[in-house]
C-alpha cells in the first residue's frame, strides 16, 4: 500500500477540514499524519500539506478533485 504523507500542525482549523476531504483515500493508501513542528520545517507557512514521494499533492485549502488529479496525473 502506498504511503502519503499529511503534514498537520495543533488547533489548525483549515488542517481539520482537510483531514476530512482526504478520508476517503484510507482504503487505498496508508495516510502518516506529521507534526510540521517535528518534521518537514520547510511547510510550515503552507499547513495542511499532502505529500506522495516527495511530491506535493495538495496544500492549503483542499480540494478533493485537485487531490485525485494530482495523485494520478
Amino acid at each position: 500500500m502506498s504511503e502519503l504523507i499529511f503534514v498537520t500542525t495543533d488547533n489548525c482549523e483549515l488542517c481539520k477540514k482537510a483531514e476530512n476531504k482526504i478520508k476517503f483515500l484510507k482504503p487505498f493508501y496508508q495516510i502518516r499524519e506529521v507534526d510540521v513542528q517535528e518534521d518537514h520545517k520547510e511547510f510550515l507557512l503552507r499547513v495542511p500539506v499532502l505529500i506522495k514521494n516527495n511530491k506535493v499533492i495538495e496544500e492549503g485549502i483542499f480540494s478533493r478533485l485537485r487531490v485525485l488529479i494530482n495523485l494520478f496525473f
